[in-house]
């Protein structure tokens, strides 16, 4: 594991408090169904049949959406936004590449609340594409929240303490979806 700050009480919930834990957290990601280290269904990425625009939802083990990602269509910069539920009035964050070009995929996260313009983003995903593994981190900093890694046919995520695990699946399915061009085929 990486080196990392210990103290991530500062750390916020970004989707919901509900998905935050005070111990670090391991998940398994296969397909489009998350789950826990006892083999439970904790989320899941559905893809609607219908819609004019590339989207996916992460539902609850109940099939009730948590929130909507959306990708916008008409951007350079792969930019998908992230909705409270099915709710599309009500954005929480904002995920693009860095830049067009890139030999390492670096992604940026925008939270509704960041007034900077995108001149200063809240967090970053580090990764590369080929190997299936990233690293995300609050802002620029070297203080990572969570590690993605491939493992047996499914990623293996690690989520630090104090950190909202629903955010953290929802940045590495767009990051995925970014690194497929943003159609998940």
């Amino acid at each position: 594991m990486a080196n990392q700050d210990s103290n991530n009480s500062n750390t916020i919930p970004i989707i919901g408090f509900e998905f935050v834990r005070p111990q670090p957290s391991d998940l398994t990601i296969i397909g489009d169904t998350v789950k826990d280290t006892n083999g439970n269904k904790v989320f899941k990425v559905k893809t609607p049949l219908f819609g004019l625009h590339n989207k996916r939802i992460l539902v609850n083990p109940n099939d009730s959406p948590i929130v909507t990602m959306k990708m916008k269509v008409t951007s350079k910069h792969d930019r998908w936004q992230v909705y409270r539920g099915s709710d599309l009035d009500d954005k929480i964050f904002t995920v693009k590449r860095s830049s067009t070009v890139q030999l390492k995929t670096r992604v940026e996260v925008f939270l509704k609340q960041n007034h900077s313009k995108e001149a200063s983003c809240d967090f970053t995903i580090k990764g590369r594409f080929m190997k299936r593994a990233c690293i995300i981190y609050v802002g620029d900093s070297k203080k990572i929240i969570a590690q993605v890694h491939e493992g047996d046919e499914r990623l293996v995520v690690t989520i630090y303490p104090n950190v909202d695990s629903a955010f953290i699946v929802t940045l590495i399915f767009i990051f995925d979806l970014i690194n497929m061009g943003g159609t998940g085929t």
